[in-house]
């Protein structure tokens, strides 16, 4: 029996709420998740990672944000059973130092080149690499350093049949140049943080998601539950 349900090629992200609300994402495909500080862009992202790892897919997480420990102490946190998948090799977690950098246009060049070498080199064992995230590498990149790097991504998609997940800050590149690399993505999430009435909820935007089982017409609103992980909450906003 499948792991996905009705469709090989989504993948759902083992939590029912929010896969009835989205419908998965597709495979192979390249899916960028966009957001302020705080409004949820890490806790999707290990979703993600979860849902693929319950439906036996390797996993790549590339972070610039944590240490292996603490990203594995974090997703056992939340009840996410992944410590086997992590010792038996088909979760591997690289930690890539961008903290205290002195950031240049040059720097930015080396690090996205470096990165998409060893994304070629060892994503080839992997079914879905995870980045999280990307801020500190695109901010000081020149557009065509940026448009490369995505372009590339593109190109292990489609000829590798390897899935990405990225996520950055929406400071991060100029709003021009987000609307030319959504023409390289599949899917494009954004993450805010709204008030609802009388209280604050994390919302998700699905701006874009190719082949998705469902056409999603409403923000989703949510709240990370220290028992599960993300609790999709009653209410909800019509896109505009």
């Amino acid at each position: 029996m499948s792991n996905f349900g009705e469709d090989d090629n989504i993948l759902k992200l083992n939590n029912p709420e929010l896969d009835r609300k989205m419908g998965g994402l597709p495979l192979p495909s390249l899916t960028l998740v966009e957001g302020a500080n705080d409004s949820g862009k890490t806790i999707i992202i290990q979703q993600i990672t979860y849902g693929a790892l319950v439906a036996n897919k390797k996993v790549l997480y590339i972070t610039t944000e944590d240490t292996a420990k603490g990203l594995v102490n974090n997703m056992e946190r939340l009840n996410w059973n992944i410590i086997d998948h992590y010792l038996t090799g088909k979760f591997k977690v690289t930690t890539m130092n961008t903290m205290n950098m002195n950031w240049t246009e040059e720097v930015s060049k080396y690090y996205l080149i470096a990165l998409t070498n060893f994304i070629k080199q060892r994503g080839k064992n992997y079914d879905i690499v995870i980045i999280d995230s990307l801020t500190h590498l695109l901010t000081h990149a020149s557009d065509n350093d940026v448009m490369e790097f995505f372009s590339t991504c593109r190109y292990i998609v489609d000829q590798m049949e390897r899935t990405f997940v990225m996520s950055m800050h929406p400071y991060a590149i100029n709003q021009e140049l987000l609307v030319r690399l959504r023409t390289f993505c599949d899917g494009h999430l954004i993450l805010e943080i709204k008030s609802f009435r009388d209280r604050t909820a994390l919302t998700i935007n699905v701006a874009k998601l190719k082949g998705a089982t469902r056409n999603v017409s409403e923000t989703i609103s949510f709240e990370v539950s220290p028992a599960y992980g993300i609790k999709i909450l009653p209410f909800s906003s019509t896109k505009g």
